[in-house]
């Protein structure tokens, strides 16, 4: 690995340990960078926070943030927290993950774990991220899967960092935490840096959808469930088709089977239910029926072949000025069914150039069974009675006959 002495920018990482701090002497020292403690888990946010941000601002340093990862809590829990207590402020540095404690995990969990909350906050957030750790720490309890990202390595008293078997190069190198700068009482953390740790202020591109294939190769950080929404089905029906029993253990490399054709179906199993089976593809129970002229949901049997629906997904990329009930609004559905089939958190943050998920089929038209109520034909496509009553001059939502051909 390069050694200390090519390192590009002098910087400092600083927390509420270092107590109150002259930030034009740290200046004056030639430091350029500094990292500030934002965030630890989904509790604590540093107190010194947004002091030491408008000082260092103040002072026309370089300014990143770096939250301490505890992997006991959710990835995506403590992604939010962390770019909720930085948000407004601005940053020129990549968004670092501190990673030092694997409380109990295996690597392989541990590592899923950081990649989990790296894509989070690059989705929140916009900004690219970066990995810290120390060289001990990343040679016995992360994989390779990490990677794809950016180094920030600690390793002290020493002129380059030892070798591990993930990265070959880093962008930030601490070299010390027993350090003396200008303006601040006692030690601290001493580190130089490369410009592979700034950002170029444009936001992390969303990764779009892939084009319809029969196989998908997996990449670092997917999971069944990501590769499932990108094809707009589930990760049961992917585990099932691929015969994976633990659908939490997949591989760089991997090849999926994605089923894709203008026409689904599913050859019924011994011990089947319908619900089952809708789950399974995303879909429900009585989208099911309905498709298949099921009269009594209760009765299929093995062997009997299901119509699942067709294959054509839609997305759409967000624009300026989108909200999500505008888009739901466009395309005759719910904000509720885009947010859940996006796994979408929060319906108010959505951002340009993120691609949704809008839905399967190419349905447009529906024909009214004997027993049907709009509100229950409006839950089969994931939409309202409403938008129905209104698409279709309906003014009696109440009265709806057989035959009737209604717009979806």
């Amino acid at each position: 690995m390069k050694s200390l002495s090519e390192g590009k920018y002098k910087g400092i990482d600083i927390s509420n340990w270092q107590g109150n701090i002259n930030f034009t002497g740290a200046k004056n020292d030639g430091i350029e960078i500094v990292y500030i403690k934002a965030t630890e888990g989904n509790y604590y946010a540093d107190p010194y926070l947004d002091n030491y941000y408008e000082a260092a601002k103040n002072n026309g340093l370089l300014v990143g943030f770096y939250h301490y990862f505890k992997a006991n809590i959710d990835p995506k829990a403590q992604a939010q927290f962390f770019v909720d207590n930085i948000y407004g402020k601005t940053i020129e540095c990549r968004l670092a993950l501190d990673i030092e404690e694997n409380e109990g995990c295996d690597p392989d969990l541990l590592s899923n774990m950081c990649v989990e909350f790296l894509q989070e906050v690059e989705k929140l957030s916009g900004k690219g991220v970066v990995v810290y750790t120390y060289t001990n720490f990343a040679q016995n309890n992360l994989t390779t899967i990490l990677s794809v990202y950016p180094l920030w390595i600690a390793h002290y008293e020493v002129d380059a960092p030892d070798d591990n078997p993930i990265w070959d190069s880093w962008v930030g190198f601490q070299y010390s935490d027993t350090g003396h700068v200008n303006g601040i009482d006692g030690n601290c953390d001493l580190d130089v840096f490369m410009d592979g740790i700034l950002l170029d202020g444009t936001p992390t591109p969303p990764t779009p959808p892939p084009d319809p294939q029969n196989t998908y190769t997996v990449k670092p950080g997917d999971t069944l469930s990501s590769i499932a929404q990108m094809y707009g089905t589930t990760w049961q029906h992917l585990a099932e088709i691929n015969n994976l029993s633990n659908p939490d253990l997949i591989y760089p490399g991997q090849v999926l089977i994605i089923d894709t054709g203008s026409q689904n179906t599913y050859t019924v199993k011994s011990g089947d239910t319908l619900s089952g089976i809708a789950q399974m593809y995303g879909t429900t129970w009585q989208h099911l029926a309905s498709i298949n002229n099921i009269s009594n949901p209760n009765l299929i049997y093995p062997g009997q072949v299901l119509i699942i629906g067709t294959d054509s997904q839609n997305t759409y990329t967000v624009k300026s000025g989108d909200t999500l009930s505008g888009i739901a609004e466009m395309y005759g559905t719910t904000w509720q069914h885009l947010a859940s089939i996006n796994n979408i958190s929060n319906p108010n943050l959505i951002y340009p150039g993120q691609v949704l998920i809008i839905g399967t089929g190419s349905q447009s038209t529906y024909t009214v069974r004997s027993g049907d109520t709009l509100s229950g034909i409006a839950e089969m496509y994931g939409t309202t009675w409403q938008h129905l009553a209104e698409i279709n001059n309906i003014s009696n939502p109440d009265l709806i006959y057989p035959g009737q051909v209604l717009k979806i």
